[in-house]
């Protein structure tokens, strides 16, 4: 009898905790903000078309002349994008503001936007829904230096790193006579497996390639975030040799590592403009890959090709400060 009281006992504890914690994950965040706590924002609330992103800007709308203050700003790394390495965040466009302290790994940077009142922070590398906290102090102008009028300055940052996207696209060869009667998949048209960043992949061809045609493979890789590519940016593709190739790559610039397993890697050096950058690859099946699709006994031969491009870039951002204005003596 006892014991059977103490189970119950248990159960509607469990059950009890149970419901807690239902509640605390339903409602916490709201609990938190109504107590005057901010739950810690994830990467996660990066979109889509970005790669690092500043996702919190922790700074007063405005300060006193010749204050002292802070800003914080979270650098994050998309949680569904690649590692980011070679990150510098940097401040500028400060008007009359002067920044008097930053995180000890300040330095210039060798890329992007010129410095000029400002500074810069090095980040050596995020790894993917990696948050670093940046705290900066400042200090405001004096009302005579502006001659305490209605005053503010849209403080400017921006972020330069190193990225890398991928992406794979699927290549389908079929049979004549498989292309008459349709016995055949659907072909994947569009790459799968993009990751998240601002240069996106797409890819525009004629799917299925009939026996006896050659296949143009469109490559765009598009800028869809808000800043620019900035430099050279490399571009391998891997694929299996002894299926499918390139035609004349060297003609089209590229270098070509072949691999003991059979896989090649295709690699190359382009320039991203503003909008973007289009590659043409004419792909070809291999002798033997192609004499199976003139018997009868395969219909179809599908083939991957993944893609790996590794860019440098820019975006940029601001926050407005205002000052206030001192009362006049009497």
């Amino acid at each position: 009898m006892n014991k059977k009281g103490a189970n119950g006992s248990g159960i509607a504890a469990g059950v009890i905790v149970l419901v807690i914690i239902v509640i605390l994950f339903l409602y916490g965040p709201y609990l938190l903000n109504s107590l005057g706590f901010s739950p810690v924002p994830t990467a996660t609330s990066l979109n889509h078309t970005v790669a690092v992103g500043v996702i919190s800007v922790n700074a007063p709308a405005k300060v006193s002349p010749s204050s002292t203050f802070g800003a914080t700003f979270l650098v994050a790394n998309n949680l569904n994008g690649k590692a980011a390495s070679n990150i510098y965040f940097c401040l500028d466009n400060l008007g009359l503001f002067t920044i008097l302290s930053s995180p000890e790994t300040s330095s210039p940077n060798p890329n992007g936007n010129a410095i000029t009142s400002g500074r810069c922070v090095s980040i050596p590398s995020l790894a993917t829904g990696d948050i670093l906290s940046e705290g900066f102090t400042f200090s405001a102008p004096p009302a005579n230096a502006y001659g305490n009028i209605q005053y503010s300055q849209n403080l400017g940052y921006y972020l330069n790193f190193s990225y890398v996207a991928t992406a794979s696209q699927q290549l389908e060869f079929v049979s004549q006579s498989a292309s008459t009667n349709g016995n055949y998949p659907a072909p994947v048209t569009q790459p799968s497996d993009v990751t998240a960043g601002p240069i996106y992949f797409s890819s525009s061809s004629s799917q299925p390639v009939v026996y006896g045609q050659d296949i143009e493979l469109g490559l765009s890789l598009n800028n869809v975030g808000s800043g620019v590519p900035i430099g050279n940016t490399q571009i391998n593709i891997i694929l299996n040799s002894s299926i499918i190739n390139i035609t004349d790559a060297s003609a089209l610039g590229f270098t070509v590592k072949q691999f003991s397993n059979g896989t090649a890697m295709f690699s190359k050096t382009i320039v991203i403009g503003p909008t973007g950058a289009s590659i043409e690859l004419p792909i070809s099946l291999s002798t033997s890959e192609f004499s199976k699709l003139s018997g009868s006994s395969i219909p179809y031969i599908q083939a991957n090709m993944h893609f790996s491009v590794s860019y440098s870039y820019e975006e940029e951002g601001y926050f407005p400060v205002g000052l206030y204005i001192e009362p006049y003596s009497t």
